[in-house]
């Protein structure tokens, strides 16, 4: 089984966290999640993040401290998802890639439809 590495930014703003929605012609279409993408090869997590973040949102983070990592097999892959606390360095940024984004919090977050590795991190922030 193919190994795919999957990086999330889990960042935090006024006790609320930053989720976004998948377009809906890919995969997981019209769910939520924490933003983030593949790492590439040559990549580490650090890199990744920052690069998808910019990618998608043309957005600057610094990549803090990891949280955890969950794992799901999807159409014959095994994705593992490394999620870290993340900051947003730029006030303002662009939605390029998702087709909406929220803050909300812990409580909050329920009332969004969260793919399957996201909702698993859930505990642990």
């Amino acid at each position: 089984m193919k190994r795919v590495d999957v990086v999330a930014a889990v960042l935090y703003r006024d006790e609320k966290f930053f989720i976004a929605q998948r377009p809906h012609d890919r995969q997981l279409g019209g769910l939520w999640e924490f933003p983030g993408g593949k790492v590439e090869e040559g990549e580490n997590h650090e890199q990744a993040l920052k690069r998808e973040m910019m990618e998608e949102f043309e957005a600057d983070v610094s990549v803090g401290d990891f949280i955890a990592a969950t794992e799901h097999q999807v159409d014959g892959r095994l994705i593992v998802l490394h999620f870290y606390r993340s900051e947003l360095l730029t006030d303002n940024f662009k939605i390029l890639e998702h087709i909406d984004s929220a803050w909300c919090s812990k409580e909050e977050v329920k009332n969004f439809d969260l793919a399957p590795a996201d909702l698993d991190i859930l505990p642990y922030i």
